[in-house]
């Protein structure tokens, strides 16, 4: 399909690009946007199916051998594009896709193998953690991610760009009802669950705040099942009492002086633990003597 110029903001084609710093493209709604060069070519490059582009005149020959007869290709100017979506629109390339059905935990788990790492995550709202932790995921080779109705939207503006992309191709559930489903991950198929908690107290925190007891285990000595999900609460609160009664262990990370980490940080440290093979051979440096 050839390019398709814009020349006016009241075009109807341009109606899924308007304003997307808007809530209609909710979780539940049928596409999603992608914006910035790269993020627009690894959609382009991933299964899902791209509806159009939408690129700014200086964007076209950068993107000419991306182009696909199949996809629409609309072409504004700098000026209408800033007007368009509500900011400085400065990365040039936005791209509008359709989402796919929310993956069957049946399929995740008949496609991995003895060894099975979950994230878990039921009222993460922020959209920056939300997106750090689908990266994380990813480089650590997680099987899939679960996200209670409360998490941020995995496919918004910002989680994609924060992301990099990776929520892509990572397998993601937008759980209905994660209780039920963390329950079916325990019976079903003997995945641990392992809730994450602080440990130091804050002063400044109330008496709904979760902290580690003397039965939560210091990450660095806690051993790990063949199929083990994380759960990560929320910043502000942790995890609530009924996702630490549906756990099997609590697990924390010792700390001086800090009461706490932010939650992406911290799930960066609990799977490097957990998905990083243990050294072979000595583990103490041995000395060498130079004749």
């Amino acid at each position: 399909m050839p390019l398709l110029p814009i020349q006016t903001l009241e075009d109807p084609r341009l109606t899924v690009f308007r304003d997307v710093k808007a809530t209609r493209h909710s979780r539940w709604a049928g596409r999603f946007i992608a914006e910035g060069a790269r993020l627009v070519k690894r959609l382009l490059s991933s299964e899902y199916v791209v509806e159009s582009m939408l690129l700014t005149e200086g964007r076209v020959e950068e993107f000419a051998p991306w182009l696909r007869p199949d996809v629409p290709t609309f072409v504004i100017p700098q000026t209408l594009a800033a007007e368009l979506v509500g900011y400085n629109f400065h990365c040039g390339a936005m791209a509008c896709a359709l989402r796919k059905p929310n993956p069957s935990l049946n399929d995740i788990v008949a496609r991995g193998g003895e060894q099975m790492t979950f994230v878990v995550c039921p009222d993460v709202n922020d959209p920056e953690n939300i997106g750090t932790l689908i990266r994380l995921g990813a480089a650590f080779g997680i099987d899939a991610m679960l996200l209670g109705p409360a998490c941020a939207d995995p496919f918004s503006r910002r989680v994609l760009r924060v992301s990099m992309g990776n929520a892509l191709t990572l397998p993601i559930v937008c759980s209905r009802d994660l209780w039920a489903d963390l329950r079916r991950l325990k019976s079903d198929w003997q995945v641990q669950l392992a809730a994450t908690v602080v440990e130091n107290s804050d002063p400044t925190d109330g008496d709904d705040v979760v902290r580690a007891t003397n039965t939560a285990e210091p990450l660095g000595l806690a051993g790990r099942p063949a199929r083990l999900a994380l759960l990560f609460g929320n910043e502000a609160n942790g995890l609530g009492p009924e996702w630490l009664d549906l756990c099997d262990r609590r697990l924390t990370i010792p700390m001086r002086e800090a009461d706490s980490l932010n939650v992406a940080i911290a799930a960066g440290i609990f799977l490097y633990h957990f998905t990083t093979p243990a050294p072979v051979g000595p583990t103490t440096s041995q000395s060498v003597s130079i004749p």
